[in-house]
């Protein structure tokens, strides 16, 4: 399978958008539903990825690419970028804003962050998943970084998995409580490996 790793690029956003919201767990939905009549979740997610104004932007993706189809992406930036910002501060309702105040609290400081990571399903279990965080950790390294971090739902065992055999550890949990457009139990965790 010959899979070509780029850089994204504004045309990419709507798939970037698709695979970002499936890999937010309903954190996407939650966050955005309901905001301006007649805009999905997914749609304001693909806006503001076009927007191209913040860390959360298609410059920030990685995508891998399969005949000529976008199935994979890889979402990352210097992690004191992740945090509420003032955009999202005025966006957003204030009490979606504090579900999500230690989600958007936890970092590990100098670390380079991966915000998001999905692969389609149809590719998943043939390397695309570890070649995109390869090519993230040579992104960060070549932004003088040496440490990549994350955040995942405890309850995401097979994330889990996959990250500690590519040697990230626990460094602690993150309280989110559940809600029905997150389903989750256990709240999130914490992760980072040296590169």
């Amino acid at each position: 399978m010959n899979v070509n790793y780029r850089q994204g690029n504004k045309g990419d956003c709507c798939r970037i958008a698709e695979l970002d919201h499936i890999a937010s767990g309903g954190a996407v939905e939650y966050l955005f539903h309901d905001l301006i009549p007649n805009k999905s979740a997914l749609e304001l997610l693909s806006d503001g990825l076009e927007q191209d104004v913040y860390s959360h932007t298609f410059r920030s993706c990685i995508v891998a690419e399969f005949d000529q189809n976008i199935i994979g992406m890889a979402l990352s930036y210097p992690a004191h970028l992740h945090c509420i910002t003032d955009e999202l501060t005025n966006f957003l309702p204030v009490d979606r804003l504090e579900k999500f105040h230690e989600f958007y609290s936890a970092r590990v400081e100098g670390s380079y962050f991966l915000d998001a990571m999905c692969i389609d399903k149809a590719y998943r279990g043939l390397g695309v998943g570890k070649s995109l965080l390869e090519h993230t950790k040579s992104k960060a390294i070549s932004e003088g970084y040496n440490e990549l971090s994350l955040i995942v739902f405890s309850d995401n065992s097979r994330a889990i998995k996959f990250y500690k055999r590519q040697g990230f550890r626990s460094l602690r949990n993150i309280k989110l409580e559940p809600h029905k457009l997150l389903p989750h139990n256990g709240g999130c965790l914490l992760m980072k490996v040296e590169i």
